[in-house]
């Protein structure tokens, strides 16, 4: 408890410092000095955004962004009263009690998936409004309930992390791990991603609130298209490293567990070399982004059969280089990571040949054509593949990262060996140029 008590003071003369400076300045007679610094502060905290000259996408995007620091405010604070509550003798759930939240949890994100289906149905039917109101309360309950159980489940799922980080010799700052592991289970905000269209190559990200209506979402993308030679879509996150880290409330323990895990990692790198080279350049966000998912699947696993008890199967192998049909049972059948990663070959190609109309039409073509698979993607285009593609393991990569990270993998122990071995690299070249010496290490072919 006395910890916690000393983090809590660390972070307030954080937010305190200007006004502390200034304080002590005119204490000391230094009258001017504390009377520049505190208009100094005010003009930083209060001049509008109209004063300088907005991006597209911030210009789009006006309006609609998410208030990470009204979220950070409302949540941080109840997570470490919740902590801090958790240490007081006979206050805090016991274990069992968190695992009895944790069943709870899951099975009422079922219940409001088929609540939410319901009130779906019912709306296109244009029922009553009675029953449109019932079925909204439904719904309005069981979140309610699910929001009551999330702090007790979140302190279990993030001992388990924080367990397998330990085994792993990762994040140990003495007895408390670094940064601590404490997510929140929440709606995570949107991005909007904006592309060049004659290439991609992602530019900008920018948080989106997740209420946004689909008819905003074209919307700005089309004041995007239509204000600049841009490409922008408005996706959805898995996950956002705020701290706490915020998860998505609605998904399985195992892809919980893998996010949060993944979060976390992204946390941790900012303080090193990796982390901090995440926006310089898009072969470093892939390297950060593929090392993330590497990490956060292996830790999220381990996690799970922590928490559970279970042996999960191992983990489908990663398939850097997709011929038709291959990792398919079925020979004949659809292999959507095959047809990802032709659409998006195609796209380089056409756009190297300077033709972005051609290159847009094709993408609209494949995406159309994938709902005749069941497979439906609202949009694709240049911003698409921009964030989908700084995934090195997603098929709508075209980078060598996701191949090379799996390779380094075969040479350390464990994922913890690995982020050790590469994070304080700080550009592509580096990491190639450690790949090249684990490869000499281990009698390896060189290669690229």
């Amino acid at each position: 408890m006395i910890r916690v008590i000393r983090l809590l003071l660390i972070l307030l003369r954080v937010v305190t410092w200007p006004w502390r400076i200034s304080y002590r300045a005119l204490r000391k007679r230094r009258f001017w000095k504390g009377f520049l610094v505190i208009v100094l502060v005010v003009m930083l905290l209060a001049i509008p955004r109209s004063t300088r000259v907005l991006s597209p996408a911030e210009y789009a995007a006006r309006g609609y962004e998410y208030g990470l620091v009204g979220w950070e405010v409302a949540n941080f604070l109840d997570k470490w009263v919740h902590r801090v509550r958790e240490l007081l003798p006979g206050v805090g759930s016991s274990t069992q009690e968190k695992r009895e939240a944790l069943a709870r949890y899951l099975m009422l994100n079922e219940e409001i998936e088929v609540a939410r289906d319901d009130l779906d149905g019912a709306s296109a039917a244009e029922q009553d409004d009675d029953e449109l109101v019932t079925l909204l309360e439904r719904v309005d309950d069981l979140e309610s309930e699910r929001r009551e159980l999330r702090n007790d489940v979140e302190e279990l799922l993030e001992s388990a992390i924080d367990a397998i980080l330990k085994e792993l010799d990762i994040g140990e700052l003495g007895p408390l791990t670094w940064p601590p592991v404490d997510f929140r289970l929440d709606s995570t905000p949107r991005v909007l991603i904006t592309s060049p269209r004659d290439r991609i190559s992602r530019i900008e990200s920018i948080l989106i609130d997740p209420g946004i209506t689909l008819a905003e979402r074209e919307t700005i993308e089309e004041t995007i298209h239509e204000g600049s030679d841009l490409s922008g879509i408005v996706l959805g996150t898995g996950g956002v490293a705020t701290f706490p880290t915020v998860i998505p409330d609605d998904r399985d323990l195992l892809s919980t567990l893998d996010v949060a895990a993944h979060e976390w990692l992204h946390a941790y790198l900012i303080f090193r070399p990796l982390g901090r080279a995440y926006w310089d350049g898009d072969d470093l966000t892939t390297l950060n982004e593929t090392l993330a998912n590497m990490f956060g699947e292996e830790v999220g696993r381990a996690a799970y059969e922590r928490v559970t008890g279970e042996t999960l199967p191992p983990p489908e192998p990663f398939i850097p280089e997709m011929t038709p049909n291959a990792g398919d049972g079925d020979p004949g059948g659809f292999n959507y990571r095959a047809f990802m990663r032709e659409t998006r070959l195609h796209t380089d190609d056409l756009l190297a040949e300077a033709d972005i109309d051609g290159a847009e039409a094709y993408m609209e073509r494949r995406r159309v054509e994938l709902q005749d698979h069941g497979i439906f993607i609202r949009k694709i285009n240049q911003a698409y593949f921009a964030f989908t593609g700084s995934y090195g393991d997603d098929p709508a990569s075209v980078s060598p990262i996701g191949a090379q990270i799996q390779e380094f993998r075969t040479y350390v122990e464990n994922a913890g060996e690995l982020v050790k071995a590469i994070q304080g690299v700080d550009s592509y070249e580096k990491f190639v140029q450690r790949l090249d010496r684990e490869r000499s290490a281990h009698g390896a072919q060189s290669g690229g």
